[in-house]
Formats: C-alpha cells, sequence, structure tokens
C-alpha cells in the first residue's frame, strides 16, 4: 500500500526534467529522444568470480557513445553482478538498454530471473530504465515482487520516471527500499553486503557496495574505465597497468576530476585497503580462454577457504579490525575490468590525481553550470570541462536541476569564470537554469569571463535567452556560444574541449591583471632555460582527424625513436586543441616544412584562432590516401604515423607513433629547423 501511494505521488507530481520534455514531445513542442541505433557487435559475457558471484558483462568493441570519455575508441563492457547467499540472491545494476535483451538470456541462464530476490541499484538512469522493465516482464507472475535497493535520490528519480500506464505494473512486480551509509543487506552464506551512499554532481544517486564474504567491492562508476574485453583477456585487468592505466586516468579525467571536491568526500567514505597476501585472480592454469580464467579465479578461493586463519571471510575481518578500513581483494566497476592486478596502483593514483584536481580548484577555478533533458547537454558539459582541465585550471561542475539555488551561489563565490548550458524546452530555457542564472546575475562578479551553450531539437532558443542575459547584465565572453542539434558528434565534442580551453585561458589572463597570478610549480633559472632553448628541431605541421574532428598544429619538438619499427617521438602541449584526436591508436600526419618556405605557414598558424576555425584554410594542403589527414603541399615530405603510445611529461604528453606510409616532395630541399634563445617558451 504504501509503495502504490510512493507512485500515485511521483506521477502525479511529474516535476523531473524528464517529464517535461516527454510531455512537450508528446505535444510537439519540442524533439524527441534521439534513436539510439544499432550498437555493432555487441554481446553480454559471462565471467564466474567465485562460487557464489558472478559477473555479466555487456560488451562492445567500438566506440559506444559520443561523449567525451568514450574519446579513446576503444569499447566498453556495461557490468552488472549477481551474487548468490544461501538465503537470497542479488543482482547488482543493469546495464544499458542495448544489452537488455542478451543481458536477461544471461540472467536466465545463470541463476533464472524468478530466483531473484534483490536488484541493488548503483546508478540509475532513463536509458537503464527499459532494461528493468524487461527484468520484471521477464519475471513470472507467480514470483514475488523483486525488492529493488538504492540511495533516495536514485528512488525519486525511479518513480518520478514510470509512465502512468506502467505504475500498476511495476507496483505489483517490485518494491522499493532507500538505504543509507552502512545499511546491510544479509544474503547468507557470509554473503553480508554493506551499502555505501557516494554521492556527487555528476552521480548524485551513486551507491557502492562492499561484500563482507569475498571483500569485492562493487564501485558501480567509480575507478571503472571504457575498455572492451579483448579476447584472452576476459575481464579481469590482464596486463595491469600497463594495458588499462591510461584508460583509467582518461575515465577519470574526463567524469571525475570536474567533481574532484565530492571525489575526495568519496574516497573517504569508501576507506579501501588492499587485502594483503592476495594472489592475482588470474595466474594462468593451463588452460585457455575463459576456461582458464575460471580455474584461476577458484585458485584464489580454494587459497583463502583452505588457509590456517579459516577463510577468507574471517581473514578479511581480522583485517578491517586491525586496519578499520574496508580490506579489498578487487574493484568490480558498472566499466571495464575487473579490478586486481592493479588495485594497489589504481587505489594510490586515484588518491594522487585527486589531491592534484583539488589543489587546482584552490588556485583557480571555473564554473560549469547545466541542465539536461537527455543528456547531451551534459555531454556538452563534459567536454568543455576536460578542455578546462587541460589548460591547467580547475573546473567544479553543478547539475542545476539537482541542486539548491544556494549551491549555485556558493559556487559562483569561489571561480573566477564561468559557462552556462541548458537544452531547449517548449522554446525556452528549463527552469532549474532560469533559477540558476538568477543568481548568477545576482552576485557574479562581471569581470569573470563566461560562455554559453547548449542542445536543441529544433530552434535553440536557450542558448539565445542566456547570451541575452548575460550579455545585459555586463558579462565578457569568452567564446562564441555553442550549440548543438541532437547528439553531439566529434566535431561537436572538440568544439566543445577548444571552447573550454578558451574560457580557461581567460580567467588565468583576468586573475593575472588582478594580481592573483598562479605561480609555476618549477622555477628554472635564466641561464639554465638558455642552455635548454639551444636543443633544436625540425619544424613541422602535424595535422589530426577524427571522425568528424581535425585540427593541424606547428611542432617542433619531434624526434625519430626508433628503426624497426620506423618510429618517432612528438610533444604536444595538453591545451592544444589536437590533443584529444592523438591518443592511442590515433592517427596523424607530419610534415617536414622546407627550409625558405617555412616563415608565411609558421606565422599563418601562430595566429590565434576561434575554436573549430578552419587553421589550413590558407595553406596549400591534400589529404593523403591512408589517414585521410591533411598534409602540406609545399613541404619536404610527409608522414603517415598511428600512435602507439603515450607518456605524461609535465605539461606535455610525448606521443610515440609508427610510421605507416610516408613520401618524399621535394628532394632538393633542406628541412627548416626552429632555433630557440630560451627553453621557457617555443
Amino acid at each position: 500500500m504504501q509503495m502504490q501511494t510512493h507512485v500515485a505521488m511521483a506521477t502525479r507530481q511529474r516535476t523531473t526534467m524528464a517529464h517535461r520534455v516527454r510531455a512537450m514531445a508528446a505535444s510537439g513542442t519540442t524533439q524527441a529522444p534521439p534513436n539510439p541505433g544499432v550498437v555493432p557487435q555487441k554481446d553480454v559475457r559471462v565471467l564466474k568470480l567465485s562460487d557464489e558471484t558472478v559477473a555479466l558483462r555487456g560488451n562492445v568493441r567500438e566506440r559506444f557513445k559520443f561523449e567525451v570519455e568514450y574519446g579513446k575508441k576503444r569499447g566498453t563492457t556495461d557490468n552488472a553482478y549477481i551474487v548468490r547467499g544461501q538465503n537470497a540472491s542479488a543482482l547488482i545494476d543493469v546495464p544499458d538498454r542495448a544489452f537488455a535483451e542478451a543481458f536477461i538470456q544471461a540472467v536466465e541462464k545463470e541463476i533464472g530471473v524468478d530466483k531473484l530476490q534483490f536488484l541493488i541499484v548503483g546508478h540509475f538512469s532513463p536509458k537503464r530504465m527499459d532494461t528493468l522493465m524487461a527484468l520484471l516482464k521477464a519475471r513470472s507472475k507467480s514470483a514475488p515482487p523483486l525488492q529493488i535497493i538504492c540511495s533516495n535520490p536514485s528512488k525519486q528519480l525511479l518513480l518520478k520516471s514510470l509512465e502512468r500506464k506502467m505504475v500498476d505494473f511495476f507496483t505489483e512486480r517490485a518494491t522499493l527500499k532507500a538505504v543509507r551509509t552502512n545499511d546491510p543487506l544479509d544474503l547468507g552464506s557470509g554473503h553480508l553486503l554493506t551499502f555505501i551512499t557516494t554521492p556527487t554532481p555528476r552521480w548524485p544517486d551513486a551507491l557502492c557496495t562492499y561484500d563482507n564474504q569475498t571483500g569485492l567491492l562493487f564501485s558501480n562508476k567509480f575507478f571503472g574505465c571504457h575498455a572492451c574485453d579483448q579476447e584472452g583477456k576476459p575481464g579481469v585487468d590482464i596486463g595491469g597497468w600497463d594495458e588499462y592505466g591510461e584508460d583509467w586516468n582518461y575515465y577519470y579525467e574526463c567524469l571525475v576530476k570536474p567533481v574532484a571536491k565530492q571525489a575526495s568526500v568519496v574516497l573517504e567514505k569508501l576507506n579501501l585497503a588492499v587485502k594483503s597476501e592476495r594472489p592475482p585472480l588470474y595466474k594462468g592454469s593451463g588452460k585457455s580462454g575463459m576456461e582458464g580464467l575460471e580455474a584461476s579465479l577458484q585458485k584464489v578461493w580454494d587459497f583463502f577457504a583452505g588457509g590456517s586463519s579459516g577463510g577468507l571471510a574471517e581473514s578479511l575481518a581480522k583485517d578491517r579490525k586491525a586496519t578499520g578500513k574496508n580490506v579489498v581483494t578487487g574493484i568490480c566497476p558498472m566499466h571495464g575490468p575487473v579490478v586486481d592486478r592493479s588495485l594497489q596502483q589504481l587505489l594510490i593514483e586515484y588518491g594522487e590525481w585527486n589531491t592534484l584536481a583539488k589543489k587546482m580548484l584552490d588556485e583557480v577555478c571555473v564554473a560549469v553550470i547545466y541542465a539536461s533533458a537527455y543528456g547531451n547537454t551534459a555531454a556538452l558539459a563534459n567536454a568543455l570541462s576536460r578542455g578546462i582541465t587541460k589548460a591547467g585550471v580547475g573546473v567544479e561542475s553543478l547539475n542545476c536541476e539537482l541542486s539548491k539555488p544556494e549551491e549555485v551561489e556558493a559556487l559562483i563565490e569561489r571561480c573566477g569564470g564561468f559557462a552556462v548550458g541548458a537544452p531547449t524546452l517548449g522554446g525556452h530555457m528549463p527552469t532549474p537554469m532560469q533559477m540558476a542564472l538568477g543568481e548568477i546575475l545576482k552576485d557574479c562578479d562581471r569581470s569573470y569571463p563566461c560562455g554559453v551553450f547548449g542542445s536543441f531539437g529544433w530552434s535553440g532558443e536557450a542558448v539565445d535567452e542566456m547570451e541575452s542575459r548575460l550579455k545585459d547584465g555586463g558579462f565578457n565572453f569568452a567564446f562564441d556560444p555553442v550549440r548543438c542539434k541532437f547528439k553531439p558528434t566529434e566535431a561537436t565534442l572538440q568544439l566543445c574541449e577548444e571552447s573550454g580551453t578558451d574560457l580557461a585561458q581567460a580567467v588565468k589572463k583576468a586573475n593575472n591583471k588582478k594580481g592573483l597570478k598562479v605561480e609555476s610549480q618549477y622555477s628554472v633559472d635564466r641561464g639554465v632555460a638558455q642552455a635548454v632553448g639551444r636543443v633544436v628541431g625540425s619544424l613541422c605541421v602535424l595535422s589530426a582527424k577524427s571522425g568528424d574532428a581535425k585540427q593541424i598544429m606547428l611542432a617542433s619538438w619531434v624526434s625519430q625513436a626508433s628503426f624497426d619499427p620506423p618510429g618517432l617521438t612528438v610533444a604536444v602541449a595538453k591545451e592544444r586543441a589536437v590533443e584529444s584526436l592523438v591518443l592511442e591508436g590515433g592517427k596523424f600526419n607530419l610534415s617536414m616544412l622546407a627550409e625558405g618556405k617555412a616563415k608565411p605557414i609558421v606565422k599563418e598558424l601562430s595566429k590565434p584562432y576561434r575554436p573549430q576555425e578552419d587553421r589550413s584554410m590558407n595553406i596549400a594542403t591534400e589529404v593523403s590516401e591512408n589517414s585521410q589527414c591533411l598534409y602540406l603541399k609545399d613541404a619536404v615530405s610527409y608522414v603517415e604515423c598511428t600512435v602507439k603510445n603515450r607518456l605524461e611529461a609535465g605539461d606535455h604528453y610525448i606521443l610515440y607513433a609508427t610510421v605507416d606510409n610516408g613520401k618524399l616532395l621535394d628532394d632538393g630541399a633542406t628541412t627548416a629547423v626552429h632555433f630557440r634563445r630560451s627553453g621557457s617558451n617555443y
């Protein structure tokens, strides 16, 4: 009865963005959500972590979505987990609707959908609602209601997302319970699950689950990455940090760094320590493929079960008592591999990454405040945030739909610039953004650089409205308004990154005028700088392309690095627009400039450009056949390259790339060389 009351209230209120959009879409006043399309090469794989714990991994080998966090194009996994106890069984999370059919078939084969007593929702989104409803429909009418456990924000969002016609069905098939940090769920056989709420502005409903029996942390969005399961590496981080380190870092940079302050609180609440005397989950067993992995996993649990400590659960209990921490044997995220071999290093790196991100916030900060209906504006906000952090400026992201006006006011007080973004709903910006904009216009320093962005279906009035109100309020814009029709493409995300970098640079310039210049971490003696400046390099032009996004830049920190295979290194500044196009696996061309012809090209490419402005417009170029990137017609030569490795080097990335193809264009020309007086600048 109580459940029915909650559902009825939710259907009457319908105050969330999703319901406003649905109502307007039905009346024809705004766009319908874009068709998710067919995801190529997807499947659901089952990975046995122990006799009673199983991972169900939705696997896709190509770029799943166009959000910035998928930029490495390594595919992804969408993971769920089953934990079976003597008294009950629990399913932890459901995947994106793209995997719904195959996922439910896997659940039925592994345990039977009717035998699930609990569903633990670590993070809810409308894209997972279809899978949840399909799971309920797959259960027989005689099965008891599925007990859904989640955080309170997730409960409210789930209830308000129910279509009116589905209320009675949902009430018959499921019950909802909101939990708090340290609330337990005993499944029997020692599987005492402990819940930890881990909210951030990005994931306000996030909930992690710790199994006291196995020491596995089901971390939801944290400690994840977007990398699909490769053959021979079925779901565990085989290859360790060398294989997945950059993936974890890139995921952190895109999604966690913009909420570093709240992420710090999450890490403190999780309070994790790695189990000592812990054999790796995968050691090799003389068997191949999945059979070999499962045999190796079983060795781990046999090791603990047969130990003098009385088994893994007892050993974990002793460690928890001695350390006062949640002692983990592995981390099971929603995306990417189960963290095993890199467990200690990932926890250390997360702490260090977050400490550096918080330090950036203390020095200078940009606020990114947005509302989002279908996630398109949120995708723009994430790309904009990455562009800001690339320029060495801290960013705080805030979804104004899920925050109070006083939170917006407090954020504006501690930042040095801001960007606001919203979709167009019924010809206007949504109410939460109107309220947030009111706080900004009331309290914000007019010298703060700013920018606006948004997505729309037909008209896009919200962007114009935000721009007009800020312009009338006396604010100056660091970049032109970004408008995205429906889903963002790679070019749109690239535009957002470049716009974010321009905003960050404008904020730093404004702070310098106020005498608030951020001092460099390193102090270089003038004589040392002059000495380093005598290191010379070839003057080149690097051109890269990914999808519909493309960029070129001057490059002089270039060197051949290997004979076999032919390879070279290129240094790319982190804030360069081309940086996000030269991730591992990316393609680029390098054109070597000719002595006597380089000066006008250097002058052209040294000019300031607006985001996404065509830098090659006044340069004679052609498109190479293999990489489809530009090369300069007047160059001495050009080579087509593939990025094999990236090394973070202070304020630059060092690319090691192999040469796939190349051509000498002018046999009589000499390569231009870049001479500098100081090693402190280009």
